[in-house]
């Protein structure tokens, strides 16, 4: 078809990516009118990227786009579809907290050459399925219904040619039949042209004339539709195993009449042999080839024929049919209760720090305990219909279905969630420079360190831009940007705050909390955040007080311990302690007892904490999808597909992550995990002699940071101070990650920049943390100590 109509886009040596971060290489392509193209391909191969890409949301780095006769390359995507082209992304992109009529008429334009009323009649004699459901909001549909709506939302501007981004993706397959219906029923009476990237053969196979294969970013193979008939030519080209169905298989004899959809499209489909009644004919995963099989015995280092692997197979199909079911089950995730908009992406002048990724504004019950606070919220927590991407271009696109536990618990609680602050890339430093849309800055001294990994969640408290913040802890990651920005930051004992909806790196060393410009509201904040929800295989009784009743009860009679190991280190600035020790002395002035106590075994958690962190996330994070296996809890399963992508896009990583990675997979496979269990019995032995200590002493005292805020190195940086600047200032803090409350409290400025105490308690022991930060803070300004 392509070589009978003339070229309705040309794509000549497209090339592009993210930032310095190549994706696509090379990219020629070409649909006629009235063709359909289809892009077949695994995740991570640059599917999206190519559909940004023309469409104008990514910039080419090399070669051209024509549509028509213009040459399209450097226009921005309104003049784009104002020419006609059209987009529907992956993730839908629609307003839940809109209507359907709302959705429709928001996406008129002038261009589409008719009134708003009139197009969106057109479309809805397109859509019936949407006229029912006019005045219902587009969040309440199901994923196929918003699905439908996007692609209608899309032709409200009328569009001769379409972009689609993975249509199919968590939908019903009978809604994915529909689909395929309306759009072959569109190219015929409106003559579209369509250019489509799936994994879902059946669809875009019923859909396209010719099916292109993507690979790493470059095109690898070119698909006509007798090719698409030929399994083993699929096989070889995309190890995709058995086609992916997504209708009923017909249990009728070769020579009955062709599917509706192959009928529109009037080409030939070979009819499939008859199947037993008892199989499953809802084929909607992927069947492993015999290719497959055999890898998969070579890494089990099993010595197989292929006919055996060929048994197995069969013997596998059906158990395998339990996850076609599963496939074809809605899955059961929490309620979104509260509108919102996605938000958007704050340009320089109104995010000077780079402190933001998404600025929008979700609110609440109209009372409650946090009326009126507006709160930010670490970029690796679940906002439903809110873009995440958790410090990593990896991530970026994905948007989340859920709200997390505690951002359901704010909102009951009249917050307003302000939007989305940026973090360290996969949350993994404690300097604020591994983030993939560049540093976040101090916000007292430009140049210089936020502190990580929560470093935009910080910055935004310290700045004044939002009164609360939500943070998250793995080594430090709530306390090292509270200190390096001069706010409280508490980083409860594991379990008390719920972790659902929140992306992880391990699980025993993950923590959320609060971070405030005050001492009291800290304590209102973890009121509201604590508390079992049930679904936090972290939690387990957790014991929650009303910690504002901490406040006001002064620091008299308190015990208070300076440990002697968190005291002048080897990496410590001597400016640092002396700040601290001075916060200790004016502890002795408000009545508090204070002693120096030595616990050796600080040391050795520190190196527990290592062991824990590195073998954990490889096998939790990297290779688990931030999902894993081996606990009962909340799974997102869109978020975990949307991680899988870090396989084809390692490089993107940053050098942080990968040292942990090269760390963990070494140790795992050349020790079998041995030290992983060995660190996880010595940190609860590191536990116990805190726990000791705790009998004579209501809390311990140390250096938050034993440095203040350094430097954010250059972008060209070695790798070495890169990782540096990432780990240097863990040794007070990743201790207390295996479990104990810790809360930074600024005490004093050397510089021009902020310097923190660091209190602990017991395990649940945040009423005393409360009690002595709130007697500090009134003792008088801390940035005049």
């Amino acid at each position: 078809m392509a070589d009978e109509l003339p070229e309705i886009l040309s794509l000549k040596g497209l090339s592009g990516g993210y930032g310095k971060v190549p994706i696509l290489h090379g990219i020629d392509v070409s649909v006629a009118e009235n063709e359909v193209v289809g892009i077949l391909g695994h995740n991570g191969m640059g599917k999206s990227t190519l559909l940004k890409t023309i469409m104008g949301f990514l910039p080419a780095s090399a070669g051209s786009a024509r549509f028509h006769d213009t040459d399209i390359t450097r226009l921005s995507p309104y003049e784009r579809a104002g020419l006609g082209i059209g987009y529907v992304p992956q993730g839908r992109g629609i307003f839940p907290q809109l209507s359907v009529r709302d959705n429709l008429r928001f996406a008129w334009h002038e261009y589409a050459g008719a009134s708003e009323d009139e197009v969106m009649q057109a479309v809805l004699s397109d859509f019936p399925r949407l006229r029912p459901l006019l005045n219902r909001d587009g969040g309440a549909l199901s994923g196929g219904e918003q699905q439908l709506l996007a692609l209608a939302r899309c032709l409200m501007g009328a569009p001769e040619f379409l972009l689609l981004d993975e249509p199919t993706e968590g939908i019903q397959p009978s809604i994915i039949e529909e689909m395929a219906e309306t759009l072959l029923q569109l190219r015929q009476s409106r003559g579209l042209s369509i250019l489509l990237v799936e994994q879902n053969f059946d669809f875009i196979a019923d859909l396209s004339d010719r099916v292109l294969v993507l690979e790493r970013g470059r095109i690898t193979a070119e698909l006509t539709q007798n090719d698409l008939l030929d399994q083993a030519k699929v096989d070889q080209f995309l190890g995709f195993g058995a086609a992916r169905s997504t209708r009923a298989q017909s249990t009728s004899q070769p020579g009955v009449a062709l599917s509706k959809s192959s009928e529109i499209q009037g080409s030939a489909r070979q009819m499939p042999e008859p199947m037993p009644a008892n199989v499953v004919t809802n084929m909607t995963v992927k069947r492993p080839s015999l290719s497959q099989m055999r890898d998969m015995a070579n890494r089990f280092d099993m010595s197989l024929t292929d006919a055996e692997l060929a048994e197995y197979s069969q013997i596998m199909e059906p158990y395998i049919q339990a996850y076609d079911r599963l496939d074809a089950t809605p899955d059961h995730l929490p309620e979104v209760r509260y509108p919102r908009a996605p938000g958007h992406f704050p340009d320089f002048a109104e995010n000077p720090l780079n402190a933001w990724y998404v600025k929008t504004e979700v609110r609440g019950a109209p009372d409650g305990p946090l009326r009126g606070k507006r709160i930010a919220l670490k970029d690796t927590i679940c906002l439903a219909g809110v873009p995440m991407m958790n410090g990593s271009s990896i991530m970026e696109g994905y948007t989340p279905e859920i709200d997390a536990t505690i951002v359901t618990r704010m909102l009951d609680a009249g917050a307003v969630i302000a939007g989305k602050a940026h973090c360290e890339n996969f949350c993994l430093s404690g300097g604020s420079h591994t983030n993939a849309k560049g540093p976040v800055q101090n916000p007292w001294k430009h140049g210089y360190m936020a502190g990580g990994s929560s470093s935009g969640s910080a910055a935004l408290v310290a700045s004044g831009e939002v009164d609360m913040a939500i943070a998250g802890d793995q080594g430090g990651s709530i306390r090292i940007p509270s200190s390096n920005c001069g706010v409280y930051g508490m980083k409860p004992t594991h379990g008390l705050v719920p972790y659902t909806g929140v992306m992880p790196v391990e699980q025993t060393i993950d923590h959320v909390g609060p971070v405030t410009n005050t001492v009291a509201d800290n304590a209102l904040l973890l009121e509201v955040l604590a508390g079992e929800d049930g679904l936090d295989p972290r939690q387990y009784a957790p014991q929650t007080f009303r910690y504002t009743e901490a406040l006001g009860r002064g620091a008299q009679g308190l015990r208070i311990g300076i440990l002697k190991e968190g005291i002048h280190r080897p990496e410590s600035e001597a400016d640092v302690d002396q700040k601290v020790l001075a916060a200790a002395e004016r502890f002795r002035q408000l009545g508090a007892r204070v002693d120096e106590v030595s616990i050796p075994e600080h040391h050795l958690a520190v190196d527990c904490w290592t062991a824990i962190t590195v073998e954990g996330l490889q096998d939790h994070m990297m290779r688990g999808n931030s999902g894993g296996t081996n606990y009962r809890g909340l799974f997102l399963p869109s978020m975990m597909d949307h991680m899988a992508q870090w396989r084809s896009r390692a490089d993107e990583l940053s050098h942080s992550l990968k040292v942990c990675m090269f760390l963990g997979e070494f140790f795992q496979e050349q020790y079998r995990g041995r030290f992983y269990g060995k660190a996880q019995n010595l940190m609860r032995k590191a536990n116990e002699k805190y726990a000791e200590v705790f009998r004579q002493y209501d809390l311990l005292l140390m250096p938050t940071v034993p440095m203040k805020p350094q430097q954010i190195p250059p972008a060209d940086c070695s790798i070495t101070l890169y990782v540096q600047r990432a780990f240097e200032m863990i040794g007070n803090t990743a201790p207390f990650n295996g479990g104990l409350p810790a809360m930074n409290v600024p005490c004093g400025l050397s510089e021009g920049l902020p310097i923190g105490m660091m209190l602990v308690g017991p395990k649940f022991g945040e009423l005393k943390i409360y009690q002595a930060a709130d007697a500090f803070e009134q003792s008088g300004d801390w940035r005049a100590m």
